[in-house]
């Protein structure tokens, strides 16, 4: 076969978050490059339409042109530099990691998030694509409440106790005739072997 290809995974496909946090978006880039050489270009993109590869090519909210700016740092790192500081601003690489972080959530941010890894290598001059890989996250936003939460339902522990001390008085109420039957018979018994 051809040279082994490098995968982007992502830890999870879906993400459900309220209206208003933050999210960090992940993806993981495993495998080797076909050259420990090349350069290794990591962006993001976003798509509101379902596409799983987000081929409109759409960069994502609250990130500028200049932040979303290809990553020119090498996927292997020089000994003692643990964390590579990208050009990124919204976006670091550390391991073959890639996150994003989408500030104050609104509802138009619900939809895939492609993280697109470009392997390149410099020919006269020009970055020549050797592979490329993508991954992508589904991310889903939930509405604020505007109105305030309600009371909160007791816990199940609470709710377990009131159960068992219920059914303990249930069960003492229902076995006291019976009890005192057996206590009466008990007697009842005693009295006639005396009697004989």
């Amino acid at each position: 076969g051809g040279p082994a290809a490098f995968l982007i995974t992502t830890p999870y496909s879906l993400c459900v978050c309220p209206e208003g946090q933050n999210v960090t978006l992940t993806c993981r880039i495993s495998g080797p490059l076909a050259d420990r050489h090349d350069l290794l270009y990591k962006t993001w993109y976003f798509s509101s339409n379902g596409d799983q590869s987000c081929s409109e090519k759409k960069h994502i909210r609250n990130v500028t042109e200049k932040e979303l700016h290809h990553d020119l740092g090498r996927h292997h790192e020089l000994p003692g530099n643990g964390t590579q500081k990208s050009p990124l601003g919204g976006q670091a690489s550390h391991h073959g990691v890639v996150h994003i972080m989408v500030m104050n959530l609104t509802l138009q941010d619900s939809g895939n998030y492609c993280c697109y890894a470009v392997e390149a290598r410099r020919e006269h001059g020009k970055p020549h694509t050797l592979q490329v890989a993508h991954g992508f996250v589904e991310l889903q936003i939930q509405q604020g409440e505007p109105s305030p939460a309600p009371a909160l339902p007791p816990s199940v522990a609470d709710i377990t106790a009131a159960a068992l001390a219920t059914g303990a008085c249930i069960v003492g109420i229902l076995c006291l005739p019976l009890i005192l039957l057996l206590i009466y018979k008990q007697r009842q018994a005693v009295s006639n072997r005396r009697t004989y």
